[in-house]
């Protein structure tokens, strides 16, 4: 696994928990990435013990993009969940899954805001994440509002 899909699957389980409160914000992101982030990135073998969190530059680059993501998207939510509504035929951002809205969240935000990440790599990711948290039907459902918000973009 990529240092940035190691973030960007803390951003969606951060994004999840939040589900777009952003009230104490900075400590949140400290208490979840401390205490649950650091237990997935030792599962995951980005590090051997917590101590670790603070001394290795992988995973100072992962907290640094995974920040940058949730900062963003939260930033930018109305934003975001607009451009949702309008390509969301049909659903309203209430209706889908929390697992589907907010994948689609942090990817939008990646495809508004982060230019140099190529947006076939976005929305991969995306779907990889989509079939590892979402249920059957998540991969196709994110697939067509990510292109659609690629071709409006």
């Amino acid at each position: 696994m990529t240092k940035r899909r190691k973030a960007r699957e803390l951003a969606l389980q951060f994004l999840y928990e939040e589900d777009g409160n952003i009230s104490n914000l900075d400590y949140k992101i400290n208490r979840f990435y401390n205490d649950f982030a650091s237990e997935s990135l030792m599962r995951d073998g980005f590090i051997k013990t917590k101590e670790d969190l603070n001394r290795k530059k992988d995973v100072s680059e992962i907290f640094d993009f995974f920040t940058n993501i949730v900062r963003g998207t939260l930033s930018n939510l109305e934003k975001i969940d607009g451009l949702i509504k309008l390509l969301a035929k049909n659903w309203t951002i209430e209706r889908m899954s929390r697992i589907d809205r907010n994948i689609l969240r942090l990817s939008i935000y990646e495809i508004m805001f982060i230019p140099e990440t190529p947006k076939n790599v976005i929305i991969n990711e995306a779907i990889e994440i989509a079939k590892k948290f979402g249920n059957d039907e998540s991969p196709a459902f994110i697939n067509g509002i990510l292109d659609a918000a690629v071709k409006v973009k």
